[in-house]
């Protein structure tokens, strides 16, 4: 046993304590990103559908980088940073990235190498092309106040310097707060037309941040109702983490071929981790089993990439595209050694501080692993009337765990095969038919935190997925998506001893509908719709040891943005509305319980209007401004309740 001592965090000194005006976050929850985002970005009105795109600081559509038609993205890796391949071990750092695009259906439809849990496309802040100097002041949820800083301007021709920053404190919704600072930076030069060379680096570090309780209720009951901003978690449970994303790119076009790769360095370390698991609650709040699990000096790192090279040639009528691609990761996880403190009996209706215990830690358990892709695409085009795109991957994939307590070593090697087939016909010049089959190979997340084998980390999995869906342009400026699909994998999670291991098999088939555009100048709408019918089958199942459906699944996700520019879109005010609606959500494994369903309706406005030679944005907002009071669902059965209603402001200068 060896104990761990968490470095002493920084004090936090906000630099602009007396002079922050206010904030700005469209919904994005506690952490909301801070990024890199003009007086001018506006997500609603630059969707191309209701999908899921972030632009800056505000996020519109169905789906998130969290959530894509039931899964996580970026748990399995799919993830890539201006269209290249790379691993993460996390979201990236706020304002290294100025958005991103979730891309499934229609929107994958040519996407080289398109994967069955969709892909999160991150588009990165030095690789920008217009010329910015913008400054933001925020006051966010309950008090919060950040200060945030972007910088791209050219050094001299060809080349530029991107810099950002934001400072934070961030008054969190279920009591406490925390604090983290943002640095980013890069450089991108353009050596000639239609080339570019760019690297990048941005930290992030989030300290002071308490645990809140993660609820497991011990019947088919809903939590109580506790008061929201009651801090009830421990004062001495104060997660410390720092996030390091890195990398070069370069596209480099010569005749009708191109060039294009992409090196990432990813690491994510926690010095201090803490998870509060209040377990076999009662109706009445209470446990006899609350329990403290302590970690420290984790760490995750990955070293991935892509190099791709495209030739492009045309005929009379027909547009060819071939890719050779070659994608690799390595990388290696330090985790386990946890110390889990008994804290017996408690309760959610009081603050039931106990004494700061001393941390002993046991020795660290690893995972290294490694995969090399080499992937072969061909796309045709026939504009206006057909595109054709196929694509074929192998790759040599292998993971070692070693769990030292244990004296267990582990190894996985695999060659798996994937590919994928994706077109789409244009049936009249209004109206287009898309479709396609995906064979992936993913990632899963690790085992959760009340996992008796918390930490480890499950073989990567093959998955499937089939789609077909219409599109049609009502209007130029206005149009309807509307598909099916149907995804299949492994099914992983907890069974009756608390053991993360699969359970069988999982399929989510759904319809989902998006309706995106100008209704007329100035009055934009992007509304959505997806029915999820989420199943397990397996063993499992059949035995009746566990419910049909996986934890956290749920029916059907609605939303609504509305956003009216006045005067035909010429006025310098603008009002906004965003609905969004849930269905229940299945709450434990025997499919018992469930999350009743959730509304929210957020209102906004803002105000553009110029000060010296600055051109600048006031926006405010009312986020569920009905005070909804929900519960959130994790995979693993964890109950939080939702954000409260809350007012935001941000002033935001174009200098």
């Amino acid at each position: 046993m060896h104990q761990s001592r968490r470095p002493h965090a920084p004090r936090f000194r906000p630099i602009v304590r007396d002079t922050w005006l206010a904030v700005a976050v469209a919904v994005l929850g506690d952490a909301a990103p801070a990024l890199a985002q003009r007086v001018d970005d506006n997500a609603a009105t630059s969707a191309g559908d209701a999908f899921g795109q972030a632009i800056g600081n505000e996020r519109v559509g169905l789906y998130t980088v969290d959530d894509v038609r039931g899964f996580n993205p970026v748990d399995a890796g799919n993830t890539r940073i201006n269209g290249l391949y790379f691993a993460p071990v996390d979201k990236p750092p706020n304002r290294l990235i100025r958005g991103s695009k979730v891309r499934v259906g229609i929107s994958a439809q040519g996407y080289p190498f398109p994967a069955p849990t969709g892909i999160v496309d991150y588009d990165l802040s030095a690789s920008g092309q217009a010329d910015q100097v913008t400054l933001g002041f925020e006051r966010a949820q309950f008090g919060s106040r950040v200060f945030n800083l972007d910088v791209l301007q050219p050094l001299a021709d060809g080349l530029k310097v991107y810099l950002g920053g934001a400072i934070r404190r961030q008054n969190r919704h279920e009591g406490g707060d925390f604090k983290a600072y943002v640095v980013t930076g890069g450089l991108s030069w353009q050596p000639y037309a239609g080339a570019s060379l760019t690297g990048f680096y941005g930290r992030n570090r989030t300290y002071d941040d308490e645990a809140a309780p993660s609820i497991f209720p011990g019947g088919d009951y809903l939590p109580p109702e506790i008061k929201r901003r009651a801090m009830i978690g421990q004062s001495w449970s104060k997660r410390d983490s720092t996030q390091e994303l890195m990398g070069a790119l370069a596209r480099l076009p010569f005749g009708k071929w191109t060039f294009e790769a992409g090196l990432f360095r990813a690491e994510r370390r926690f010095d201090a981790n803490f998870t509060d698991l209040f377990l076999a609650m009662r109706p009445d709040g209470t446990t006899a089993n609350r329990i403290m699990v302590a970690d420290a000096n984790n760490l995750d790192r990955t070293v991935s990439g892509e190099a791709r090279l495209t030739r492009t040639f045309a005929t009379a009528a027909l547009a060819h595209r071939l890719i050779v691609s070659f994608r690799g990761r390595k990388g290696n996880r330090r985790f386990g050694g946890v110390q889990r403190i008994t804290l017996g009996e408690s309760s959610l209706n009081f603050a039931d501080e106990r004494p700061r215990p001393v941390l002993a830690f046991g020795p660290d358990d690893t995972d290294d692993f490694g995969q090399a892709t080499l992937g072969l695409g061909y796309t045709v085009t026939a504009p206006g009337r057909f595109m054709f795109d196929a694509a074929i991957s192998g790759s040599r994939y292998r993971k070692t765990l070693t769990f030292v307590s244990a004296g267990l070593v582990t190894s996985v090697r695999d060659r798996p095969v994937t590919g994928s087939v994706t077109g789409s016909v244009n049936l009249t010049r209004d109206i287009a038919i898309y479709g396609g089959h995906v064979r992936g190979f993913e990632e899963l997340a690790v085992a959760p935190a009340n996992a008796a084998n918390r930490g480890a980390v499950p073989p990567a999995i093959r998955t499937q997925q089939t789609d077909l869906g219409l599109r049609y342009a009502v209007t130029g400026a206005l149009s309807v998506v509307a598909g099916v699909f149907s995804i299949t994998k492994p099914y992983y999670n907890l069974d009756e001893e608390a053991n993360y291991r699969e359970l069988g098999s999982s399929t989510n088939r759904g319809v989902e509908m998006s309706l995106t555009g100008a209704l007329r100048p100035g009055l934009t709408v992007v509304l959505g719709n997806v029915l999820l019918d989420s199943r397990i089958s397996g063993e499992l199942v059949d035995s009746g040891r566990i419910g049909p459906r996986p934890i956290g699944s749920i029916r059907r996700r609605s939303i609504a943005t509305i956003d009216w520019r006045l005067d035909g879109g010429r006025s310098p005010l603008s009002l906004d509305l965003a609905a969004e609606s849930f269905s229940s959500r299945i709450a434990n494994v025997s499919n018992g319980l469930s999350a009743p369903p959730r509304e929210t309706i957020d209102l906004g406005a803002r105000y553009r209007f110029s000060l010296a030679k600055a051109k600048g944005l006031l926006r405010l907002q009312i986020a569920n401004v009905f005070d909804d009071y929900g519960w959130q669902v994790a995979a693993n059965g964890a109950f939080q309740y939702s954000v409260g209603r809350r007012f935001l402001a941000e002033v935001r200068f174009d200098l």
